[in-house]
């Protein structure tokens, strides 16, 4: 019961990149989870000033939109974009930085991550934030899952032009 207590005094931080065209079971669930221990959720989605990629190919609106529409109505999740640094104390710090702004006088924070996640680099890079790691739900790989994708034909409606034409002006930049 003191657990469940202390989840509830803390804000919940999912700290993520979202690069797949949709949104898994793991992802979902995932969410899910962080919401149901939280009176409140910050997801900060990473984001980077470079040409789009195999890596990176959606821009933090389209994700950040795809995730409201799985979680559509639930007032307590806040999504914000966070800038990619290659300096990890930097990155660390930065990250810090945001979380506190978000953060009421008496309230803490506890960061979530799953498989491959930041949490071996934030700590020993010392964040100050307790980090919990997720077991996933299933496996996906978000390279695997792009790479799957990319090589489906999209079948034709305006958006998917537009989404084409986007794309290849982000390549040619």
């Amino acid at each position: 019961m003191e657990t469940l207590l202390k989840n509830k005094k803390s804000v919940g931080v999912i700290i993520c990149r979202m690069q797949v065209p949709y949104l898994t079971d793991s992802h979902m669930s995932m969410v899910n989870t962080i919401l149901n221990r939280h009176h409140r959720v910050i997801m900060f989605l990473g984001t980077t000033n470079k040409q789009i990629d195999s890596k990176n190919p959606y821009a933090f609106e389209f994700r950040k939109t795809m995730v409201e529409l799985h979680f559509r109505g639930i007032g307590q999740l806040t999504i914000v974009p966070f800038p990619d640094n290659e300096d990890n104390p930097t990155w660390v710090t930065t990250l810090d930085n945001f979380i506190s702004a978000f953060l009421s006088y008496d309230e803490d924070a506890i960061l979530y991550g799953g498989r491959d996640s930041f949490i071996p680099w934030y700590q020993k890079d010392g964040g100050k934030f307790e980090c919990v790691e997720l077991d996933p739900v299933d496996y996906d790989s978000g390279t695997q899952l792009r790479q799957l994708e990319a090589i489906k034909l999209p079948s034709y409606s305006k958006e998917s032009a537009v989404a084409i034409l986007w794309a290849l002006r982000q390549v040619e930049k």
